[in-house]
Formats: structure tokens, C-alpha cells, sequence
């Protein structure tokens, strides 16, 4: 498919031979890699669209397949030649996920007798990936542009930098694609013909500004979209009620969910409560209603002594949690997710509990001493001033200190939440510093005190000032 423009030698202005250039028409590429993909399911059930952009490739799906047509090599000889008839120049890599065949064929020199054709034993995914660019991972832009700046080329350099590091540095993106090339997270095709429409529409013969009829016509559109969506054995987590206007712009808006659901009383509820803040400004014309994110149905086998408490406790929270997002938006209603940086303001970060598959919520880095972090950790750290009698500082003894590292000055007396704390105790110092690929450095010595009253604190010390501030406490 071509990249940017199509060149044809064809006549122009009554001379032969003259070059006439094309626009690039990015639909029409589309429309024709999917009449394609259509075709090649005489090779594979499964047939799926690349998503990189521009889309210019297949995905196919041979599990269980290569055998009817005489081995893997056999079956990438009989594609590439059913596709030259069809005067199509291919490059074809076999391998067991999606990243490694997508990369292999995009940027590995042919080497087998197939000539333009890629065969990856399972054992040697990861060898064929070493020497290959970090494009290679289906990367944004940005990202390798940032990878070449920090010198790493090749994704050998990249496997050999620490996990741990990754994220924090150059977010999920880069983590997410190795663990798909690698096989460690699995990534199913989507397959073109599998994609059901779930999608209910009404057009009105007369259009309407009347919100009864407005509720009626959508609640009769949920119960059809609840019918799609249990006949395909799959529930909604997201989605998406478009009111086209007589005048002006249609109106639209998201409903999320906790968990997927098919039963179109409750996701009638959630759509009634967007509803009753939407004002059409015009007439109504047009309703639809269309599950943007799906997700399989639940099915829990019941348990003879099992307590059905805790069954009606988790459909009474995915309600609750359902609810309340549709009340007050989905940015509204979060839960923490941690995060491997070693900043602790920064060590996790909130995302929407709404509209996500409950296969993607779990996960993310443990934390290894569970004891030495507080079990609360303020937003910002609070500054301990020295003026007004905030903090008394003393000489603090060196036996305290782990590894004998002294602090000149350590606070005696702090107030917090306008009250008076007497410390008794204290341990650290735990040093922590953030990468050179931060802007700005930070470094900090963390204590945990314990008062005369018994509440335990975390207070750090900036290093670069001597500054005081107390960050969490452990009650």
C-alpha cells in the first residue's frame, strides 16, 4: 500500500508518458487492506487489521492452522504466492506473538528460503529481537526519539537496562510492548469479521425536543444493545448515547462501568442519570447507542457453603461504584495504582475505576518493606518553618543512625495539625534520590519518629538546604 503518494505514468494534457501524481487517500488504503484481510481468511479463521499507523499490514492467527497446509513453511510459500498473483510484494514473519512477527517482518533481513518470509521458533523470539531498533517495538515517536538521545538503538540496549527504571522513565508504553513481544502479556488479533456491531439506532420521523420521548426512544436502544450483547456472551464497560440535533452539533456523552454488564435496567440507570444534565439546545432527530469497550460476561459458579454475602457485597459495589461515576463523571471516581519511582509523592497515581477491563486492574510493583512506609502519605510534603516555634532542632547523637551517619541538627519538638509533638524516638536515616533523567534532582533523608504520645511520623530532610518536613504518618 503506498506510504504518501501513488505515481503512475498515465497521459496528462494530450502527451503520453507524462507523470501524474495522486493524492494519498488514507480510506481508500484502509478499505482495501480490509477487502484483503477478508480474503486471506482462506489461509486463517482469525484475520486481523495492523493498528499501527499507517495501517499497512495483516495480522493472521495460524494456531493449529500450518498443519493443513503442510507446515508453517509451507503455508508462508503458498501466502506469498497467492498474494504475487495478485500482484502484492509481501514481507511474512511466522513467529509466536504479534510484536515479534510484526517486527521481524518490518525490519529483519530475509535469511530463509522463502526469500521474503520469516519462520521464528518459539525458543529464539527473544535472539530475533536483540539486534533490531527500538522502532521495532511499535514505539511512539516520541519515545524513540527519547531512547536515541539516551543512546539506545537496538532493543538488546534496551532489555539490558532494569525494569524497574523503565517506567518511571519512560512510562508503561515502552514495558507494554517488550511484555507483548515477548509473550509476556498476551495480545489477542482482532479479527475484522468478528467485530460485532453493537450498535442500536432511531431515527425520528419527526424530530423532537420532549424529554419522555427522548428517555423512551433511549431505553428502548439499551434494551436492544442488551439483547446484542447477551446473544454474543459479552457486557458493556463503556458507552456512548449520541443525540443528533435538527440544528447545530450532536450531543454526546460516555457512560463507564465497574464491571461489564449486559442487563439493561442497570445500564439504563446510569444512562438516566447523564440524561437528566443533558439540555438538547434543538430538536432531536436522531438517537444511537453503541458499547465502545466490551468485555466477557462473569459467570461464578455457586458454592454450596459459599457465603452469599460476599457475592452481594461485590454486585453492590460494581452499583455503587457504577453510580456514583455516572453521577459525577468518571475522573471523579479513581483508585490508586502504584507506581515503580522512587519519589513517594509519585509512586502511584490515580486512574478511573469506570469503563476498564477488570483483567487490567490488577498488577503493578510491590513494595518490599511495607513497615517502613507510613499508611498515610500526604499529597505534598508539609514544610516544619523554623520561625514561630514550628520545630525545635537539637544535636542529635550518632547512635540512632543506621550505618553511624549522623545528622547535625535533628527536631526535638514539631508541631502538625496544631498540635504538639514531642519526639522520643527516630531511625533512618533512608536516603532517597531521584534520576539524572528527572529535571530536577531530588534527595532526601527520611526518619521515622516516634512521640512522646506514641504516634510515629516519616520526616525527611532536604539535602540541598537542611529543610525539614514531615510527608506521612504510620497510624
Amino acid at each position: 500500500m503506498p506510504a504518501a503518494e501513488a505515481e503512475a505514468l498515465v497521459g496528462s494534457g494530450g502527451r503520453p508518458g507524462a507523470l501524474h501524481l495522486e493524492p494519498h487517500d488514507a480510506e481508500a488504503d484502509r478499505r482495501a487492506l480490509e477487502q484483503l484481510a477478508l480474503w486471506c481468511e482462506k489461509f486463517s479463521p482469525v484475520v486481523g487489521l495492523d493498528e499501527m499507523e499507517p495501517g499497512e499490514g495483516l495480522l493472521l492467527d495460524i494456531t493449529g492452522v500450518a498443519g493443513l497446509f503442510g507446515g508453517e513453511q509451507a503455508l508462508a510459500e503458498k501466502m506469498i504466492q497467492a498474494l504475487r498473483r495478485r500482484h502484492l510484494t509481501v514481507r511474512l514473519a511466522i513467529a509466536e506473538t504479534i510484536g515479534a512477527a510484526w517486527a521481524v517482518a518490518h525490519f529483519a533481513t530475509p535469511t530463509t528460503a522463502c526469500g521474503l518470509a520469516h519462520l521464528i521458533p518459539a525458543e529464539q523470539t527473544q535472539d530475533a529481537l536483540r539486534t533490531l531498533p527500538v522502532e521495532a517495538l511499535r514505539l511512539s515517536e516520541k519515545t524513540v526519539t527519547l531512547l536515541g538521545e539516551l543512546g539506545i538503538r537496538t532493543i538488546e540496549q534496551l532489555l539490558s537496562l532494569p525494569r524497574e527504571g523503565l517506567s518511571s522513565r519512560l512510562g508503561d508504553e515502552v514495558l507494554r510492548r517488550i511484555d507483548q513481544a515477548t509473550g509476556a502479556v498476551a495480545e489477542p488479533v482482532r479479527a475484522v469479521r468478528s467485530q460485532p456491531t453493537l450498535q442500536a439506532e432511531w431515527l425520528l420521523e419527526a424530530p423532537t425536543t420532549r424529554s419522555e420521548q427522548i428517555e423512551f426512544v433511549l431505553q428502548q436502544l439499551i434494551e436492544q444493545l442488551a439483547g446484542q450483547l447477551v446473544a454474543e456472551g459479552i457486557g458493556a464497560l463503556r458507552l456512548q448515547c449520541r443525540l443528533r440535533c435538527e440544528h447545530g452539533g450532536p450531543l454526546e456523552f460516555a457512560v463507564g462501568l465497574f464491571r461489564p454488564s449486559a442487563d439493561s435496567r442497570h445500564l439504563w440507570e446510569l444512562v438516566q442519570m447523564q440524561l437528566e444534565r443533558l439540555r438538547p439546545n434543538a430538536a432531536v432527530s436522531e438517537l444511537s447507542v453503541k458499547a465502545t469497550a466490551t468485555a466477557p460476561l462473569e459467570c461464578r459458579q455457586q458454592q454450596l457453603f459459599a457465603d452469599g454475602d460476599q457475592a452481594a457485597g461485590r454486585r453492590q459495589l460494581a452499583v455503587l461504584v457504577d453510580r456514583l461515576s455516572s453521577r459525577l463523571g468518571g475522573p471523579a471516581v479513581l483508585r490508586p495504582r502504584l507506581s515503580a519511582d522512587a519519589q513517594p509523592e509519585l509512586a502511584c497515581r490515580y486512574v478511573p475505576l469506570t469503563g476498564e477491563s477488570t483483567k487490567r486492574r490488577g498488577g503493578g510493583p510491590s513494595i518490599s518493606a511495607p513497615a517502613h512506609r507510613p499508611l498515610m502519605l500526604l499529597p505534598r510534603p508539609v514544610a516544619l518553618a523554623e520561625k514561630g516555634d514550628r520545630y525545635i532542632l537539637c544535636e542529635a547523637p550518632s547512635g540512632p543512625f543506621r550505618q553511624n551517619v549522623p545528622v547535625p541538627f535533628f527536631p526535638s519538638r514539631f508541631i502538625f495539625n496544631n498540635t504538639p509533638h514531642q519526639v522520643h524516638r527516630h531511625w533512618g536515616p533512608e536516603r532517597i534520590e531521584t534520576g539524572w533523567w528527572r529535571k530536577r534532582g531530588i534527595r532526601r533523608d527520611y526518619y521515622r519518629v516516634e512521640t512522646d504520645r506514641g504516634s510515629r511520623f516519616w520526616l525527611f530532610r532536604r539535602l540541598n538546604d537542611g529543610q525539614w518536613f514531615l510527608h506521612g504518618a504510620f497510624e
